[in-house]
């Protein structure tokens, strides 16, 4: 252990001045370095320690708990840093419904030659398009802090010499009488008609194309706040239905497969107004909405897609968002930030200032960001700490007092080398989702935290999520009891331990629950395999070697083989959604092959159970969690006092 901590010291030491250098030479310049022995470490002291074995071991499914940084994709791993934009500094920034100006950045940056600023409101036009944007005329110019009317907002500031010397966009959450008047009057009839037991807020914050595996690499900070500070539950099982975002979000905010909408893809031009998303739900129950994404050009409803002739929430961000990405000027790094500011940033401030506002009403929010994870599985790591930074904030100001949060993925990455591996298929089937729940609500209702808590270990699917924002809604504080048959199941009811793909609705190239077959116990892999757990179980009865006999296999009783499903290790792509939907197959993958034995040791007869993966790319055996003994030891084990390898010790008196 002091050869471990001094290697995170040498190695954070190195970090603070590898990141001053990076600063002093080349500010513009994000690196993307590969991750060493002791970065790998230093990750891993940031973590919960991992389930070992399987994320999901039921009768119906398990499905197998590989390592982040298995030595089958780790030439394919980067650590991409913190993004450092490095347009000026922004002169105006938002403070609620008032725009400020920032006078230590006029005085230090630009020495003071300011005159004043000026503003146009971005509107979304009387045509109702989401691929439209309007520039009204310019407000009164202003040289101090001015309350302001509009949403969304492009800022001019202007010299002494009447020259334009900082460009920027604002999006601020403004109340809305009419939207005020809307939710008191829905609130009231909401809790007349429906009687909930509780009225609790939610924020969903997406991040598009993350797997599981993928968040943990790379947003370690992010995960380990939700984990540690924010005393999330994690849902290990929880496997994507379909290919894309879109057809993945659907299930989650419908409880339909788009088909079942319906859409499909003769329908492109026709809007999404007039389905029943649950922000609906909640808006016709009196809470305040929002809805917000980044790049634009890829969102979820408008890629090759019509997107909402009205705006889906009382907080819409599109128009601002095209408006902004349009202004081709104001980015830079890479088309990560707009000035000085992560386009990030000012989403999930965005989403943090609807918060804020309706701190005492009730909300809903469903923000999804894009830009920094979509493209490449190594992009993620800027996405940390921007995404770190808005769950302390929202966390220590008190903001999820009353709100659940779900942070969640719709997929993990679909291209790329890493893709290709066994690994990388499993990866993009298994986006992460965590619930964060307030304390009082844990207290409360004990019985849905210990539900939910089972659940993280069962197979679930975008669909549970809906079933479970249905239960926030209409919220009566009982134990529904769920049916195996059941699609969607709220994730504060049991998920049955018999559910499968099929009754959960996953199509079998979806599907990462192994397939079980008994094998010959005389088979080759079967012999490496039991001789890998033996290994183990002499090499933790080292130190005890003066008192504990060597074992040897005297028996091989049983061995299954647990493996994906042909349909996974032969996929390669799905393509169109709904009409001519497709899926293509190639070459078979090579795949980690797990193995489940029962054998029999001597001296003493224990008999054993324990599971072992095979990498069939290095061809190397593992031992995956706990190795069972499961026959009585009774006095075989006497001479020593570790209750641990009592299990496994054969003691040499005894013989």
């Amino acid at each position: 252990m002091a050869r471990v901590r001094k290697l995170i010291r040498l190695f954070l030491a190195l970090s603070v001045a590898g990141a001053i250098a990076t600063i002093m030479v080349a500010r513009w310049i994000t690196p993307v370095v590969p991750v060493s022995p002791v970065q790998r470490l230093v990750i891993a002291t940031q973590t919960p320690p991992r389930p070992q074995g399987f994320l999901v071991d039921t009768p119906a499914c398990r499905i197998p708990n590989l390592d982040p940084f298995d030595s089958s994709i780790s030439r394919f791993i980067r650590r991409r840093g913190k993004i450092l934009c490095y347009g000026k500094p922004s002169i105006t920034y938002e403070d609620g419904n008032v725009l400020r100006i920032n006078w230590t950045t006029v005085n230090d940056f630009y020495e003071g030659d300011f005159k004043y600023c000026k503003y146009q409101p971005i509107t979304r036009g009387k045509n109702q398009s989401d691929f439209q944007f309007f520039y009204g005329k310019f407000g009164d110019p202003f040289y101090q802090d001015v309350e302001i009317s509009d949403e969304f907002l492009r800022i001019y500031c202007i010299s002494k010499s009447e020259g334009t010397i900082n460009t920027n966009f604002h999006s601020l959450i403004i109340p809305k009488e009419a939207v005020d008047e809307r939710c008191e009057k829905n609130i009231k009839r909401h809790v007349t008609i429906n009687k909930p037991k509780e009225i609790m807020n939610v924020l969903m914050v997406g991040v598009d194309s993350l797997s599981r595996l993928n968040f943990m690499r790379q947003m370690p900070m992010s995960r380990t706040y939700l984990l540690e500070d924010l005393e999330a539950i994690e849902m290990l099982g929880y496997t994507k239905v379909a290919d894309n975002t879109f057809v993945n979000i659907v299930p989650m905010t419908t409880g339909k497969f788009v088909a079942e909408l319906p859409w499909n893809e003769t329908m492109s031009s026709k809007p999404f107004d007039g389905f029943n998303f649950i922000w609906k739900n909640f808006s016709n129950c009196g809470y305040r909405t929002l809805y917000a994404e980044d790049a634009p050009k890829i969102a979820i409803f408008t890629y090759l897609k019509e997107g909402f002739h009205i705006p889906p929430a009382d907080y819409y961000n599109r128009v601002f968002s095209i408006a902004m990405e349009k202004h081709k000027s104001v980015w830079n790094h890479d088309h990560n930030c707009v000035g000085d500011r992560l386009e990030t940033d000012m989403v999930l401030k965005y989403a943090e200032d609807f918060s804020k506002l309706y701190r005492d009403k009730p909300h809903f929010g469903f923000t999804f960001i894009t830009r920094l994870s979509h493209d490449n599985v190594n992009d993620a790591g800027a996405a940390d700490d921007p995404h770190f930074r808005y769950l302390q904030r929202i966390h220590k100001s008190g903001l999820l007092e009353k709100t659940m949060l779900i942070y969640f993925s719709d997929h993990g990455n679909r291209y790329g080398n890493i893709r290709n591996t066994f690994v990388g298929k499993l990866e993009e089937r298994l986006p992460f989702i965590f619930f964060v729940l307030p304390r009082w609500f844990k207290k409360k209702y004990p019985q849905l935290i210990k539900n939910m808590k089972k659940n993280s270990h069962r197979l679930t699917t975008p669909f549970d999520v809906y079933e479970t924002l249905k239960d926030i809604l209409y919220f009566d504080g009982n134990v529904q009891q769920a049916s195996v048959t059941d699609r969607g199941i709220s994730l504060f009811s049991e998920v049955p331990r018999d559910r499968s793909c099929d009754t959960a609705a996953i199509l079998p190239h979806w599907c990462m629950c192994l397939e079980r077959q008994h094998v010959p116990v005389s088979s080759v892999n079967v012999t490496n395999a039991a001789k890998s757990i033996l290994n183990q179980i002499n090499e933790e009865l080292f130190y005890y070697g003066h008192l504990c006999e060597v074992l040897e296999i005297q028996e091989i009783k049983e061995a299954v083989l647990m493996s994906p499903n042909k349909r996974v290790l032969h996929f390669e792509q799905s393509l169109n959604d709904v009409i001519n939907r497709t899926v293509h197959y190639g070459n078979r993958t090579e795949a980690v092959l797990t193995y489940q034995l029962t054998f029999v040791t001597s001296p003493g007869g224990g008999l054993f159970e324990g599971t072992v993966n095979l990498d069939e790319t290095t061809g190397r055996y593992t031992t995956a969690g706990d190795i069972s003994r499961i026959n009585r030891y009774g006095d075989q084990s006497i001479c020593i006092d570790n209750f641990y390898l009592k299990k496994y010790c054969y003691c040499k008196s005894v013989s």
